[in-house]
């Protein structure tokens, strides 16, 4: 309001008039509040400092705007706030939000004279205590938070204003913090930030008009600048793109390294394709043929096959660890009766190329990337596995234990972990859970266990056995099993007799700890030594499925049994290997355990009258130069008789290949931010010798990509490893945001390949 009180001469004054002279003023101090300052709420003044162990003060003078209305407190006036009271528990937190609030008091107080009648024409009045000014004060308070370890920040009501937060332990005041948010600068604060920026403006504006000048001078020059170092720049951003995993659309540049088909851009499905990736552009297969390994002579009597189709050496049973002895018992249903889930791990896989195709090509160093996960691009799922664990989650490139090596001709692609979670077999059963840790003095394939029971529960109850890695604090890892068995309620005997568990044979490493443990609902008993007689292990009860409590000082009566092989050396005949046409390439993929330098596996073919090795064959002008359609085939194990290796032949596969003369790769539809009029694509080409081998590269545009444009110019360079990187321009066409590319390969024969191990696309904005 604008208004102000009129009073003339002569006139009676009246109490609203009174009023108005109070009242006018105020409302144009709070027009001038809300539309100056601000019609919302905020405060001035109240700043917190800490005073005390449990005491914070409140500065003085104070106020708050709402609405326009101003609520004040004096200077002078003390606001002491004591948290002592406040503060939480032991171990907990808690925030305080020390909030300010506006009320209209009428708490001044004097004595006025009041009219309460008329005697003989005298006014009579009387003295009474009445409010004679209204005051609009602004007070503090406190809003608690809940306490916790971590403590939240109070929920304040809106009518509120925050005006900082106090943290507390149990024992003091921590922190205070001003809200800064919700507070009205002074105008000297204003002036200060805004005389800086003056400052700041005097110092930059100078030189904003020395770049105004040089931009214009560049802009000027702009045709001078080299096209060719425009498209290396692009080049080297098209690298970091990839290595960083831009969008391709997001940028006029792109490199593609190829390692398969999923991390690659590739339609595979268009009418054209025809090639193969995989560490490169490779020349499709002309003819393959997979099958899995199996025996020329399946009643070999050198060899033992599992149950579980595990190929060993022949072998005996013998005893790899003792300790037996019954000086106590322990009843297998003390530690109740739970459900467990258990995961079953499997023998993890091998790869390993052999021939002309697996020419090595340099890009196999972005597995390493941590963008590519590497197991599941090279240790494909032949045996119909999907794979459950994604090792690039692990371990950037895929998984420690996970080795590739990469020579001329030959790619081995190896897990160094004899079992892997790659693929597992989950499952649960039910009943009391027991068991022993132990260390294993050497390596060995583990056969099976003898356990010592005390008591065998009459009423039945079969009693499974599971093998099993331990945790690093050396407890049972129930979701880490090897090898599980079962052996029914009739089948157990009581001590002094052991009973036998057989389980499948299992290698495991010397040094390493491991565990068995049972589960039953049978009442059983296990027989025990005690006096810590076995001091490399823990025997364990578990409560729940999950959590083991261990006993030091009793282990179960147990026995481990190992395979003692009969030969070091042993040789095992295949069938042969076939292929329509000939061979130039052999690709196996085993599910096998052997370790480089100790125990292996080494495949040979035979040529004429002599076998050979395939590391022989894939390696300089071999055999298999000659197109073989069929060659007879062994392996040769190799060890001691404490370990050999061992293979399963039914999931271990052999890919027999020979490669096209020509190839097509196409791309997926490329794209650019915006319109280009110039295409740039360098190949790196690996392996190409240009009397032998031809590769051009069109770009396809227009509706349904229909329209190829051949490059207006090509250009070679080579490269120190003696690779070629060819260049390839394209002018001329209609200006686009999106096409494809295609590459054409051709050699003159299946024996003389080459790959493009590279491509970078550079566009140029139209």
């Amino acid at each position: 309001m604008t208004r102000i009180a009129r009073i003339v001469p002569d006139q009676q004054v009246t109490l609203t008039d009174f009023n108005n002279l109070a009242l006018d003023p105020r409302d144009l101090a709070d027009i001038l509040a809300r539309t100056a300052i601000t019609a919302g709420r905020a405060y001035f003044g109240a700043a917190i400092t800490k005073t005390g162990t449990t005491r914070v003060n409140v500065e003085t003078p104070l106020g708050m705007y709402d609405a326009g209305a101003i609520y004040t407190r004096d200077e002078g006036e003390l606001i002491e706030i004591d948290l002592l009271s406040a503060l939480p528990t032991t171990g907990n937190r808690k925030i305080v939000a020390l909030v300010m609030q506006g009320q209209e008091t009428a708490d001044e107080t004097e004595e006025r004279d009041f009219r309460v009648g008329v005697t003989n024409n005298v006014i009579q009045t009387e003295a009474r205590p009445t409010a004679t000014r209204l005051y609009r004060r602004a007070s503090i308070a406190t809003v608690q938070g809940a306490q916790a370890p971590q403590p939240a920040r109070p929920v304040v009501d809106a009518a509120l204003i925050i005006v900082g937060w106090v943290t507390l332990s149990s024992t003091e005041i921590v922190t205070v913090e001003q809200n800064t948010a919700d507070r009205i600068n002074t105008l000297a604060v204003v002036d200060g930030r805004l005389k800086d920026v003056e400052v700041w403006r005097a110092e930059t504006e100078p030189a904003v008009q020395g770049l105004k000048t040089d931009v214009a001078k560049l802009l000027g020059q702009g045709s001078k600048v080299d096209r060719r170092f425009q498209g290396y720049l692009l080049e080297q951003l098209a690298r970091l793109n990839e290595r960083t995993g831009v969008d391709q659309g997001a940028s006029y540049s792109y490199t593609d390294y190829f390692l398969t088909v999923d991390d690659s851009s590739t339609e595979e499905t268009h009418v054209s394709f025809l090639a193969k990736v995989e560490e490169g552009v490779r020349f499709a297969d002309d003819n393959r043929d997979m099958t899995a390994l199996s025996l020329l002579t399946p009643g070999d009597t050198t060899i033992q096959v599992s149950p579980g189709g595990l190929l060993l050496p022949k072998y005996a049973e013998g005893a790899l660890l003792s300790v037996k002895g019954r000086d106590a018992e322990v009843a297998l249903s003390n530690g109740g009766s739970q459900t467990i889930e258990y995961t079953l791990k499997t023998i993890s896989k091998t790869r390993i190329r052999y021939g002309n195709s697996f020419l090595v090509c340099t890009n196999a160093q972005w597995w390493a990337t941590g963008r590519y996960d590497s197991v599941a691009g090279i240790f494909y799922a032949s045996d119909g596995a999907a794979y459950n664990v994604e090792f690039a989650e692990q371990h950037p490139t895929g998984n420690p234990a996970h080795s590739i090596k990469r020579l001329r001709q030959i790619f081995y692609d190896t897990y160094d972990e004899p079992y892997w979670a790659a693929t597992v077999v989950q499952a649960s059963y039910t009943g009391q859970i027991a068991g022993n840790t132990f260390m294993v003095p050497r390596s060995a394939w583990v056969t099976g266990f003898n356990l010592g029971f005390s008591r065998v529960d009459a009423g039945g109850g079969n009693v499974r056995l599971l093998l099993c890695e331990v945790t690093d604090s050396g407890a049972p890892a129930y979701d880490r099993c090897l090898a599980v068995t079962t052996v029914a309620a009739a089948d157990l005997k009581v001590w002094p007799e052991m009973t036998k568990f057989s389980i499948e044979p299992t290698f495991l490493e010397g040094g390493k700890r491991y565990a068995w443990f049972t589960i039953t609902p049978g009442n059983h008993w296990l027989a025990m030594v005690e006096g810590n007689k076995y001091a490399q292990g823990t025997f364990f009860v578990s409560t729940d499925g999950a959590w083991s409590q261990g006993n030091i000082a009793q282990d179960a009566c147990f026995e481990i049994l190992a395979a003692d092989f009969d030969a070091s050396r042993l040789v095992v005949n295949l069938n042969n290997f076939n292929l329509s046409g000939g061979i130039t390439d052999i690709d196996l993929l085993l599910k096998a355990v052997q370790k480089d330098g100790s125990f292996f596996i080494t495949f040979e073919v035979q040529i004429g009258a002599k076998w050979v090795a395939l590391a022989e064959v894939a390696s300089g002008n071999s055999p298999l130069y000659g197109l073989p359609a069929a060659l007879n085939a062994r392996m040769v194990l190799v060890g001691t008789t404490d370990v050999m290796p061992g293979i399963k032949l039914g999931e271990s596969f052999v890919t027999l290949s020979r490669p096209r003369t020509t190839f097509v790769h196409i791309s997926d539809p490329m794209t650019a931010p915006g319109n280009v009029d110039e295409i740039q694509v360098e190949a790196v080409l690996e392996h190409y010798i240009e009397a032998n081998h031809d590769c051009a590269v069109q770009i396809m545009t227009g509706a349904g990509y229909a329209t190829v444009t051949n490059a207006s110019s090509v250009t070679d360079e080579i490269l120190p490893d003696g690779s070629v990187r060819r260049r390839w321009t394209f002018t001329g066409f209609t200006p686009t945001a999106t096409w494809k590319r295609r590459i054409n390969g051709s050699t003159v024969s299946a024996l003389s390949i080459y790959l493009v191990s590279e491509i970078t696309d550079v566009a140029f904005p139209a």
